[in-house]
């Protein structure tokens, strides 16, 4: 920086700087370093590089004459036009009715997301699992299920899977892989194979029982019992045996369960034992039923394949959404019951979780609502990194018996997804050394889209998506028209269509809800902008509130004349889900003739300003030590202050405005009161772009409005966010009519020109500020301070050549 070098020029000389044009106008940091490619006016540019050349050869009307040319210049050039104000769509350009719109293109303003997406389905090894990272409101999981939903994405080949008892080992269920859809099929033969068996069981012993052969013994009839079971199983289990002959497990199964049904055919027959009896709501005893755990394919017309946030690819791999993923809703559980004083469970209680419903596809998962559950998010770790699903049993105690299940795990063949916002994603990588091995895939999801005539096409068509999904009605060109300028609102700017899907939907209910009020029979723009209104009304409430102290007195803002040290700072108040522009009074206060240029922040030191405005205060310190100290040590000490501020405050919105406050201080210089200013600003005394920039417009419009427009009010805003704005209508109005104005600059030297209405940085030809320049005010007063800290020492002896040179001085400076 040029700063640095010149802290070694000689005190209240100008430095010897290369940046002197040929014409001997000397140009400040800011513009000599500006990399604008564009200037308000090449001409007038010109006009104000002669104007500092040639203002040594007028007189000082002439000057003041020049000066004042110069200043409506420099308000003309920075004045924004009212056709800058909004962008407009055209409905001619657009579908007569949603109802004609193109279909919407499934990865419409996503290509990076979908790209990422592609690649991990794509790839079957483990860890290749997403995060989905996008605001809240986008519309993550409704794109990637219509996304998954169309694009036939398949992980593995598609099974049913089951639970059934193991002969073998009771307390180890066994789990067997079908064929998709089988499992419903196999359940509903194993129903008739118990029916038919009970049938034939009970005949036997009503035949017994009219041949009144009490005589034979129980051995006799537990052996009819066993041959007429045999008999009658054989040929349904050849036939099962037959059907699923490529199954070997299965059928290695069904062998055990016919043995096992011929074997206890006795106490089947005596129906006292609770394990071969059905329970009330079982067609057969849990001994020989099987636990559907999940049943996948096209064809899934069975209740319990039925479930709620579920739908299929078209290949009928599942997509799940599980909204509440607590440890038992996601990994699954054993629930128990209670006999003799004992604690049992057995397969048929085994429940499923999210993760079995979607073995084979998708799991969609909201990663903010898992951080809530640390034992589920454990679980599905462990999952994910063995390949293998098993559910535990839950609330056991072991006083009670010792009868756990440990049913076979079940091969883990699907996809996680996990949404959230980018600074959940970073906390998982941070705090979580698993998370990025297990979620290799990043898919970030954008939050609007460029604002082209194709594009524009494009959001018609997922305007058409939400009719048909919540059943409006239709939307003419104008009013398409009008939600594109609302979608450009909400991205803050003008170039840009926002992909927030929430807010899309809200005002198309709402806008719908007009129209069938009106009985008309499609929604026109008239409708859309009420429902914009009523929404800005609904949450206003605070705004009211504030603009109603203004207009009061309560606060101390005013939209009128000039003050010393005092400027309306636009900032965003924040509270809940209301956020709205409002101006600030921004008070500074100069102690001269004490310290060294420090700059009192009252917010910071109060513990109510954030670290972003405690930067944006000794950047405006930094610029001011390098602006003035080659010329006169800094011998004053300032503090700046928001009044009637009571909560936190952190941005460096402020920055231009506080910059403005405290040199009009120092200068001793009033400032218009009638404008509202937002900008940040950087070292060198450019301006840089703010956030919120519409609402800040809106709420200095709204406060002027309350006090009364009087055609001098307006906001100086940054350059760069000029094709940002979106105003309102009638802001436009007023702005039209002149009695509003908005000015756009690029340097602080802009924006204190437009609030003092005077010249700020013009200098001579040997390069200093002249008097009448803001900056010259700022020079003479230091000069001043210091001779009223340390005043001449008066002496009695004549000093005739020092008389001499200090008229040939005044002289000097009176030519120039």
């Amino acid at each position: 920086m040029s700063s640095s070098s010149n802290a070694m020029n000689p005190k209240n000389k100008a430095p010897k700087s290369p940046n002197k044009t040929q014409n001997g106008s000397h140009l400040t940091s800011a513009d000599s370093n500006s990399n604008f490619e564009e200037p308000y006016g090449n001409a007038n540019t010109k006009k104000l590089n002669i104007s500092n050349q040639t203002m040594t050869q007028l007189s000082k009307q002439q000057r003041i004459a020049l000066a004042t040319k110069t200043v409506t210049q420099i308000k003309d050039n920075c004045k924004v036009d009212s056709s800058k104000l909004k962008k407009h769509s055209d409905p001619s350009a657009l579908p007569a009715s949603t109802e004609l719109a193109a279909r919407l293109n499934c990865g419409f303003g996503q290509q990076r997301s979908v790209s990422a997406l592609n690649t991990a389905f794509d790839i079957t090894a483990g860890g290749y699992n997403v995060f989905a990272v996008g605001a809240s409101g986008l519309g993550k999981r409704t794109f990637i299920t219509q996304y998954l939903a169309n694009s036939g994405h398949k992980q593995t080949l598609l099974k049913d899977w089951i639970y059934c008892f193991n002969f073998n080992s009771p307390n180890s269920p066994l789990a067997i892989a079908l064929e998709p859809s089988t499992a419903p099929k196999l359940s509903a033969e194993l129903a008739e194979i118990w029916h038919h068996l009970t049938a034939a069981l009970m005949f036997l012993d009503d035949r017994n029982s009219d041949q009144n052969s009490k005589d034979k013994g129980t051995n006799d009839l537990a052996q009819k019992a066993k041959d007429t079971a045999k008999q009658a199983l054989a040929p349904y289990f050849s036939n099962l045996l037959h059907t699923y002959s490529s199954n070997s497990k299965l059928c290695a199964y069904l062998q055990l369960l016919q043995q096992d049904l011929i074997v206890n055919a006795p106490l089947t027959l005596q129906a006292k034992d609770f394990r071969f009896i059905p329970a009330h709501n079982q067609q057969i005893p849990d001994r020989y039923n099987i636990n559907i755990i999940s049943s996948l394919g096209p064809n899934r017309d069975y209740e319990y394949a039925i479930k709620p946030n579920q739908t299929q690819t078209p290949d009928g791999a599942p997509i799940v959404f599980e909204p509440n993923p607590s440890h038992s809703n996601l990994l699954g559980k054993i629930n128990q019951t209670l006999q003799a004083g004992c604690t049992l469970s057995n397969h048929m209680m085994i429940q499923p979780g999210a993760l079995h419903r979607s073995n084979g596809g998708f799991l969609i998962i909201e990663a903010s609502h898992i951080s809530e559950y640390p034992e589920a998010w454990h679980g599905l770790k462990l999952a994910l990194r063995t390949g293998k699903l098993s559910p535990i049993e839950v609330n056991h105690n072991s006083a009670l018996g010792d009868n756990l299940l440990t049913p076979e795990p079940i091969p883990l063949e699907n996809k996680v997804i996990l949404l959230g916002e980018s600074d959940l994603y970073d906390q998982y990588a941070e705090q979580d050394g698993e998370f990025l091995s297990l979620f290799k895939i990043r898919a970030d999801f954008h939050e609007e889209v460029v604002r082209s005539i194709d594009n524009e096409v494009e959001m018609v068509g997922k305007m058409a998506d939400i009719i048909a999904k919540y059943k409006l009605k239709h939307f003419d060109s104008s009013a398409q028209a009008t939600v594109l300028e609302f979608l450009s609102l909400l991205s803050e700017d003008q170039n840009k269509l926002s992909l927030h899907s929430d807010s899309l939907i809200q005002v198309m209910l709402e806008a719908d809800r007009l129209a069938k009020k009106e009985q008309a029979d499609l929604v026109t723009y008239l409708h859309v902008k009420q429902a914009i209104k009523d929404i800005s009304f609904r949450s206003s409430y605070l705004k009211e509130l504030y603009l109603q102290e203004i207009t009061d007195g309560q606060q101390l803002i005013s939209t009128t004349g000039s003050a010393v040290g005092q400027i309306n700072a636009l900032t965003i108040i924040d509270y809940a889900d209301s956020e709205f522009g409002m101006p600030a009074l921004l008070t500074a206060v100069v102690q001269h003739s004490v310290g060294s240029g420090d700059i009192l922040d009252i917010e910071r030191d109060v513990e109510l300003g954030g670290s972003l405005h405690a930067k944006g205060m000794l950047i405006m310190n930094s610029y001011l030590r390098a602006l003035f100290s080659p010329y006169h040590p800094l011998n004053f000490t300032a503090s700046l202050a928001f009044e009637q501020s009571y909560a936190h405050i952190d941005g460096d919105s402020a920055t231009l405005a506080e910059a403005c406050a405290l040199l009009s201080a120092l200068a001793e210089v009033p400032i218009s009161q009638a404008l509202g200013i937002t900008g940040s600003m950087n070292q060198l005394g450019r301006v840089q772009a703010v956030g919120g920039i519409n609402a800040k417009v809106a709420g200095f419009f709204d406060a002027c409005s309350h006090q009364g427009l009087t055609g001098d009010q307006g906001v100086i805003l940054p350059y760069a966010n000029i094709s940002q704005l979106m105003l309102r209508d009638d802001i436009i109005e007023a702005v039209k009519a002149q009695q509003f104005h908005i000015y756009g600059v690029k340097s602080l030297s802009e924006a204190l020109t437009i609030l003092a209405d005077m010249p700020v940085d013009t200098t001579n030809k040997k390069g200093r500020y002249r008097k009448e320049s803001l900056f010259g005010k700022i020079i003479k007063n230091l000069k001043k301070w210091e001779e009223q800290l340390n005043p001449p020492e008066e002496t009695d002896e004549p000093q005739h050549a020092e008389d001499s040179a200090l008229k040939e001085t005044k002289n000097s400076r009176r030519n120039e």
